[in-house]
């Protein structure tokens, strides 16, 4: 999630322009982390002062009132022990535009950063009677425990391990609290760590080991202070409190931030989404393959004497590795005392990844996520459930998600002015950078293996038939079902069908394009060496969602009974557009998928994809809120479009 860093400087002799470069450096090594806020908290001498702004750190450094807080509170000359946190935001609840969201959070003396969501948020609310909710984002539950604890006679280390046995989701947090003049420093899931002087004058924290280890390389001189031999992770049951022995008044917190800013909805008045239904009754006449269930409107679709159709006909079941090769695997990684880290959307398969590398390999690795901003709230919520409950550190890599939302705008606007089915997987474009950042993770932390539990029936093959790509399962030299990508003679191919679009639609070519390029690259070109444990066990369904929602209360989307592309932002609508035009989404090919495999029946899969392709549009109202375009205007051209399965079209 966010990102979080601290200084705890009790006479430790550190210059203070040298503190203040170190301050620095650590907002932007966190910037990776979020970029949708940031803000720091400075208390010295009883007096607690807080900036905090809707600006990435970069542009905050550069902030007029940023330069002014640091030259009354760091740059003034002083010997006394000052305490800084610092906070980049990855917006989860409560949006940035209303300053009392962003952090530091503070009230009654503390502020306080956390990395993490609190998912059991309202019941923590509940349970504290005197208690008043004034925010929206959820790290205020934990400042409200701290103080209520402190209220009661606890002292700060009581306080503090009191109110994080009550949590559950990831939580990470630095906190200053006036009363004490103290520094807490806690984590439930590993994602905080701590560097300090030999004396221990001196403590630096992070929300990773690696910006530690880079602010060293940055600032050489201060290895003087530093010893980098220290650098250690909280563990989940350890608490980290620093203090001093200031004795005098205390001021009240003064807030420097934003004035709010309204951002108004495009859809906010959208309720009745009636006259945006899919008709299924024309649906229901399409033809489908007598054996699978994919209709004649499929790409390259054929269907010999018997109706089944040429994708069945080319199939080739999955042929595992087995459980015996799995464990084989396992005991030569636990051998080689390797590094391992797991790709975690917080989508449903890779949480039941995340699970079953933990709890039936017994590897304790890092989880990675690459947000473009379309990760969901759902996705983020129960990414927060599993690392908590496993223990498990959360790297997050966050892209630029304001402009990343900007690009989504402009092509699915130019989209809209002249609609082409080929054409949707540009809206998408975005997320393929996960592969470059899990590389260099890979690399930046030593990591041996990447674990990935991608679910091998999720082939779609339609999306890039539209674009005239023939699919490899028609093809002669075709082995098995595709797990990933395209041969480089396809990817030319579907690269010319991109260039004809955009020759004829110029409004394609915008601030996005550099981004869809690398993206392409990304996806296409670099090397993806990852080991997939589906590979070597079979998906099942049944399994990996009882054991999310049973033993880890994952939740579910409210809008649907599948639990499959609830952590997408961007799924909903281009399924609908796909339902709407050719009468069929990714359900249909993942259902047959299983059919052919003998997971289920055609009958069973009928009623599913007739199901799982009701319209979302909820979900979807979310998604056109965050590219900041009317949903209305765009479902009616959607809905205009000709339909590939009537009667009149050929």
């Amino acid at each position: 999630m966010c990102g979080i860093w601290g200084i705890a400087d009790r006479g430790s002799g550190l210059d203070r322009e040298l503190l203040f470069a170190v301050a620095k450096r650590l907002m932007v090594l966190s910037e990776t982390r979020g970029k949708d806020a940031s803000g720091l908290a400075i208390m010295q001498e009883g007096k607690l002062v807080v900036l905090r702004k809707a600006k990435p750190a970069h542009d905050l450094l550069q902030d007029e009132d940023f330069k002014q807080y640091v030259n009354a509170n760091i740059l003034r000359s002083s010997s006394d022990p000052i305490y800084i946190i610092g906070h980049s935001r990855l917006v989860t609840n409560g949006s940035q535009y209303h300053p009392h969201n962003n952090q530091p959070v503070a009230k009654h003396d503390i502020a306080l950063v956390h990395n993490g969501i609190v998912v059991n948020e309202e019941q923590l609310w509940a349970s504290m009677l005197n208690a008043e909710k004034e925010y929206e984002v959820d790290s205020e539950v934990i400042l409200e425990m701290l103080h209520n604890r402190l209220a009661a006679g606890d002292n700060a280390k009581a306080a503090l391990d009191q109110s994080f046995r009550g949590i559950r989701g990831m939580a990470s947090i630095l906190c200053l609290v006036q009363q004490g003049h103290a520094m807490l420093a806690a984590s439930n899931n590993g994602s905080l760590y701590q560097c300090q002087s030999k004396d221990g004058t001196l403590a630096v924290f992070a929300s990773e080991s690696l910006m530690l280890r880079r602010l060293a390389q940055a600032i050489p001189i201060l290895k003087r202070y530093l010893d980098l031999s220290t650098i250690r992770q909280l563990t989940k049951a350890e608490s980290v409190v620093l203090s001093d022995e200031y004795e005098g008044a205390r001021d009240s917190i003064e807030i420097t931030e934003d004035s709010e800013k309204k951002v108004v909805s495009p859809n906010l008045n959208l309720t009745n989404f009636t006259k945006y239904e899919i008709d299924f009754d024309k649906i229901h006449d399409i033809r489908r393959c007598t054996k699978c269930v994919l209709p004649e409107t499929m790409p390259f679709i054929e269907f010999d004497e018997d109706g089944v159709c040429n994708y069945c006909r080319g199939y080739k079941k999955v042929e595992y590795k087995g459980k015996k090769e799995l464990e084989d695997w396992n005991t030569k990684f636990h051998g080689g005392h390797k590094k391992a880290m797991v790709s975690f959307s917080g989508g449903r398969d890779s949480s039941y990844g995340l699970h079953y590398f933990v709890k039936e390999m017994g590897i304790k690795p890092i989880a990675y996520c690459y947000d473009w901003g379309m990760v969901t709230d759902i996705a983020r919520r129960n990414q927060s459930r599993m690392c908590e409950q496993l223990g498990v550190e959360f790297i997050l890599v966050s892209a630029d998600i304001t402009k990343k939302r900007e690009n989504i705008r402009k092509n699915v606007e130019a989209w809209l002015k002249s609609p082409s089915l080929g054409m949707v997987p540009l809206f998408m474009a975005g997320d393929k950078h996960y592969f470059y950042y899990a590389n260099k993770v890979q690399k930046d932390y030593g990591i041996n293996d990447i674990l990935l539990a991608a679910n091998p029936f999720e082939t779609t093959y339609f999306k890039t038939g539209y674009c005239g790509v023939v699919p490899d399962i028609l093809k002669k030299e075709y082995q098995k079902l595709a797990v990933e990508r395209l041969p480089i003679r396809d990817v030319f191919k579907m690269a010319a069908y991109y260039a004809g679009q955009f020759v004829k639609n110029k409004d394609y070519i915008n601030s996005s394009l550099i981004d869809t390029v690398t993206a392409a690259v990304s996806f296409y070109i670099i090397p993806h060496n990852y080991f997939r444990l589906f590979d070597y066990i079979p998906w099942d369904e049944q399994l990996v969602n009882h054991t999310l929602i049973n033993e880890y209360d994952w939740e579910c989307a409210e809008d649907t009974k599948n639990t499959w592309r609830i952590g997408d932002g961007t799924a909903p609508f281009y399924n609908y557009i796909y339902c709407m035009v050719a009468g069929f989404t990714e359900n249909d090919t993942l259902r047959s998928n299983q059919i052919r495999e003998g997971m289920i029946s055609r009958e069973e899969a009928l009623y599913l994809v007739y199901q799982d392709n009701q319209p979302r549009f909820e979900a979807m109202k979310w998604y056109f809120d965050a590219i900041h375009v009317s949903m209305a205007d765009a479902l009616d051209i959607v809905g205009n479009i000709p339909k590939l399965y009537a009667k009149d079209v050929v």
